[in-house]
């Protein structure tokens, strides 16, 4: 016997870091910091520590970083197709792997993955659910999942909810991505299960549907009579925000305090028109991607992407060596989930395409001891290379998603040509001071633009950046049986 909840949560959390996961214990753990909550309201100011996982100091971290990516290659050289191959090929012995011979392992494209994705997964594995990417940028990657692993994960993602507050039994969520965004949404609905709350999916359909359902008045006992938590894309939260204000909504029509907001670029232009539909919310923002699921990234207060070592192996590598980068440089962020994730699909040295810089210390925030880059800079195949240096999409949608003139999201694309680089925009109006402005806020954030294309239709844009939003799913509004 316990003596009191508390005692509970204690017990159960030294099993929450052990390898393999033990789903019994987790599910005690979410149990027991549901009883805490009831008894104390809360798990006290030490939590996040608490459950936040170990500090490692360096010697630490790249051991128990080296061993476990030892661990995680012996079993996708000796279980898996595609790397049996690849080691065979290096003469590398995966289980005597320093930390200088990673770099001696080719990245793994996406293109590997999304052409064979039954090549990684792992013999004798028992793969119970292929999910995919939603397509937002082409053909969609599957990656192979265990019943297992999506039920583990589920928990985790309990425990971390409960812990922080953000989600309660009292809550009401409004899940507003992609129904094709399977892995995302069968996670984080089991995690709100879990915890008691309420949830329900809406799907990418028409905002005005959407913001009618966030509006809505409930009476359930013992819930809050609005919705509390919407979980979405940045660039349909940009639809919302633009078709609420549109409508003549104000944050007095809605009871969402906490709003999850990822999958693409999030600038600080939308969170601040943001508020004035929604009041003062609080924004979560995390990183993470189907194919190196669930090893992802938090921010901190400071606005860095922490990856905690012990769950994966983060690299910033050169784009065109393909060999780790130098201090301060821009590389794509290379990524290997660790064990006990990944019991199907195995990755080592995934290439997510995304650009970022790292952050070095000495830090001062709160997850300083966590591996640390910049927030995300947008996708290499996006990015373009000039005399000058590199133009990221996230200057360009900073610059434009800050002034009004631009509706959300930004529709936007931008070009190489001599000098710089062409960009174009849709705007509400064209005229001479609009362009003004929007060509000094990218110049203000380093965009060396040289010619500057306003267009009042969209549909008129010939470079356009693609967009979550537009993954759009269609109400069925009438049925006519003719007999």
């Amino acid at each position: 016997m316990f003596e009191s909840a508390f005692a509970q949560l204690r017990y159960a959390a030294s099993v929450l870091f052990a390898v393999p996961f033990d789903l019994r214990s987790l599910d005690r753990l979410v149990d027991g910091i549901l009883a805490t909550k009831q008894e104390f309201g809360s798990l006290g100011a030490d939590s996040a520590e608490f459950l936040g996982g170990p500090e490692l100091d360096e010697e630490t971290r790249r051991d128990v970083q080296i061993r476990r990516f030892r661990k995680q290659a012996v079993r996708a050289a000796e279980e898996t197709d595609y790397y049996s191959s690849q080691f065979t090929t290096l003469g590398v012995d995966p289980s005597r792997l320093t930390f200088e011979d990673i770099a001696r392992i080719p990245v793994t494209p996406k293109k590997a993955l999304l052409n064979n994705p039954d090549a990684f997964v792992r013999r004798g594995s028992n793969p119970a659910f292929r999910t995919t990417t939603t397509g937002t940028t082409g053909k969609p990657t599957s990656v192979y999942f265990t019943a297992r692993e999506i039920q583990a994960t589920g928990l985790l993602a309990a425990i971390s909810f409960l812990q922080s507050g953000q989600i309660t039994p009292e809550d009401i969520v409004q899940i507003s991505t992609s129904s094709r965004a399977t892995l995302g949404n069968t996670c984080f609905s089991q995690a709100v299960q879990r915890i008691g709350a309420v949830w329900y999916q809406t799907g990418l359909v028409d905002p005005a549907q959407a913001l009618a359902l966030l509006s809505e008045s409930h009476h359930l006992p013992g819930k809050k009579n609005r919705a509390s938590f919407l979980n979405t894309y940045a660039s349909y939260l940009g639809e919302l925000v633009e078709c609420g204000l549109n409508s003549g909504y104000s944050p007095k029509d809605f009871g969402v305090d906490h709003i999850s907001v990822g999958g693409e670029i999030v600038t600080e232009g939308l969170k601040r028109r943001c508020r004035k539909l929604f009041g003062s919310v609080e924004f979560i923002q995390s990183y993470a991607m189907t194919e190196t699921w669930p090893f992802g990234a938090t921010f901190c207060e400071e606005g860095h992407l922490h990856f905690e070592p012990s769950q994966g192996l983060l690299e910033i590598v050169d784009p065109d060596t393909a060999q780790p980068g130098k201090p301060g440089q821009t590389g794509t962020m290379v990524v290997t989930p660790f064990a006990p994730y990944r019991e199907a699909s195995v990755v080592l040295r995934y290439d997510t395409e995304d650009l970022v810089q790292p952050v070095f210390g000495p830090l001062g925030c709160s997850l300083k001891h966590w591996t640390a880059t910049t927030d995300l800079l947008g996708k290499l195949r996006l990015a373009i290379r000039t005399a000058n240096g590199w133009v990221y999409p996230r200057q360009i949608r900073e610059a434009l998603e800050s002034l009004e003139e631009v509706p959300l999201p930004a529709r936007c694309g931008f070009w190489a040509i001599e000098g710089g680089v062409a960009v174009e925009v849709a705007v509400r109006k064209i005229d001479s001071s609009i362009r003004n402005r929007i060509g000094q806020s990218l110049e203000e954030r380093g965009v060396p633009v040289c010619e500057l294309y306003l267009e009042e239709d969209p549909s008129q844009l010939q470079h356009q950046l693609p967009l979550r939003c537009d993954l759009r799913e269609i109400l069925f509004e009438r049925s006519v049986i003719k007999l």
